[in-house]
């Protein structure tokens, strides 16, 4: 009898780590977004409304499958992989009454595409690169919160008396990341602040090119750092 079952585990582990299994479930999630994204839309057509309804429930009921067939073939296994826990978190999650109201917790069934990365290798590689670069990222989140700080409160003292988008800390930054973005900033901001100051324009200039200063440095270590992480490899071999 315990023959019989371990045999039968070792079958569905098969079946699972196959790799035409994963392609499946790849093609699943992407399906299952697509009904999710049409569902947003008003199409005022019911029998499509129906079926992408259907769709969207037939492909939860297969994930739900999935995720038992593979506490089967693993049994206790099953919890020591992380991907296995995060899989099974959020198909829980997704599967919960209240999603039929709040569509935002269902597409929680996209995120299960990051387990299936390495069957991609141009995704893996771009995954790989934005981890490299994570710290660069977090210098460049730092450097231009500080800045953008000392810039804002350096407005709220100038302008905040009379401007209403510096009137207070949280307002000028918002208007600093508008200017930031070229967003129109010079008909809506700068302009009219320069028509009370004649000299704001020292403020916004020195306000742009440092920041560009700052997002040029960023990409440019980003870049010496690939280059010199691709010469490593390349000297090792």
């Amino acid at each position: 009898m315990i023959k019989n079952i371990l045999n039968e585990r070792k079958k569905a582990q098969t079946v699972v780590e196959d790799k035409n299994f994963d392609y499946l479930i790849m093609f699943l999630i992407c399906m299952d977004a697509v009904a999710l994204g049409l569902l947003t839309i008003d199409l005022n057509i019911p029998s499509l409304t129906v079926v992408l309804f259907f769709l969207d429930r037939l492909c939860m009921a297969i994930f739900i499958a999935e995720m038992l067939i593979k506490i089967y073939a693993y049994g206790s296994n099953f919890f020591k992989s992380g991907w296995n826990v995060f899989d099974l978190i959020v198909i829980t999650i997704s599967s919960l009454p209240i999603t039929s109201y709040l569509i935002v917790l269902r597409t929680f069934r996209l995120f299960r595409l990051l387990r299936y990365i390495k069957r991609l290798k141009p995704m893996e590689n771009l995954i790989n690169i934005m981890i490299t670069i994570l710290p660069n990222f977090a210098a460049l989140f730092v450097v231009m919160g500080l800045f953008m700080y000392m810039y804002a409160i350096i407005a709220v003292w100038i302008f905040g008396d009379i401007f209403i988008e510096f009137s207070d800390l949280p307002s000028a930054l918002f208007a600093l990341v508008q200017t930031f973005s070229l967003d129109g900033w010079i008909s809506n901001i700068a302009r009219p602040v320069m028509t009370i100051f004649p000299y704001a324009w020292i403020f916004f200039f020195s306000f742009i090119m440092i920041s560009f200063l700052i997002i040029t440095s960023f990409f440019l270590s980003v870049i010496s750092m690939m280059v010199h992480k691709e010469f490593k490899i390349s000297s090792k071999l």
